[in-house]
């Protein structure tokens, strides 16, 4: 499971890192990406957590509670970034959305972040 996991969380941090590389010049993206660079430099942190290799004593309720909260925080995150990426003209913009969704699916399956604005928002990317 654990392996897992931080698959999923290496899927949200490469959503977030494409967001900035592809599309970190776009006018709507300005005021999203150091929002999204954030989060991206977080999931390092909750990466190691994941693969349990933090490099000190972490007791694993208080390691799986961060982890748990990076990712909420990395979900909603690339959502905001891939809302605003798929209301753009640039090349790319709908199938990053699209592909955007399809990582959050899983992730919002797996890690119990599923919630109705997010499961309504993910829809929405996934029809861009």
């Amino acid at each position: 499971m654990g392996a897992e996991r931080a698959d999923r969380v290496v899927a949200l941090q490469a959503a977030l890192l494409r967001a900035a590389s592809e599309f970190g010049s776009e006018p709507a993206f300005d005021d999203v990406r150091p929002r999204v660079l954030a989060t991206a430099a977080s999931l390092d942190y909750v990466l190691m957590l994941a693969r349990r290799a933090a490099g000190a004593r972490i007791p694993e309720r208080d390691a799986d509670r961060a982890i748990h909260e990076g990712i909420v925080r990395a979900v909603d995150d690339c959502i905001v970034a891939a809302t605003a990426i798929a209301r753009t003209d640039a090349p790319g913009a709908a199938a990053y959305a699209r592909d955007v969704a399809h990582a959050l699916q899983q992730v919002l399956r797996e890690d119990s972040v599923d919630g109705d604005d997010r499961r309504f928002a993910v829809i929405v990317l996934a029809n861009a």
